[in-house]
């Protein structure tokens, strides 16, 4: 299948994130676009599914992604399947606290998109980053998880 990820990233520990999960979605045997939400365009009828990513902001994803959903994803997705990930502090995402991931994960439901995984949160050691030690590994095991998913 063809898929995009598309991610913003303030200080680049998302879009590691989003690269590992690419990766993950490569080694499972999909084509994957890695799209900034920033410099996004029209998705087309190109792309079969979606995973889409961002930092953690009050427990909100992201206005650059905000807006990516608000002007790319039309009636067309209803029914395609997507993931949802995002970059949170590691208490926020050890508490089970909002993230980014969740709120996309709901936003993308609400829209009529069909998840094939729970969103995946992935933790920073401070507002700037790191990732955690085993961040990258997590995230391309994510990736490999929804790669499963969507050849299931």
């Amino acid at each position: 299948m063809k898929g995009a990820v598309v991610y913003y990233s303030r200080y680049g520990n998302n879009e590691k994130t989003a690269k590992a999960i690419m990766q993950g979605l490569e080694e499972s045997g999909h084509q994957v676009d890695l799209l900034n939400a920033k410099q996004s365009r029209d998705l087309g009828a190109d792309y079969e599914f979606l995973v889409v990513g961002s930092p953690t902001r009050a427990g909100r994803n992201s206005g650059p992604v905000k807006k990516f959903i608000k002007n790319n994803l039309d009636e067309t997705w209803k029914g395609k399947p997507f993931a949802a990930f995002g970059t949170c502090l590691a208490r926020a995402c050890e508490k089970g606290e909002p993230t980014a991931a969740k709120d996309i994960h709901k936003e993308l439901v609400d829209r009529g998109l069909h998840a094939v995984a729970e969103a995946f949160d992935n933790a920073v050691s401070g507002l700037k980053g790191p990732l955690a030690t085993d961040g990258e590994e997590n995230a391309r095991e994510f990736g490999r998880r929804v790669g499963a998913a969507l050849a299931g």
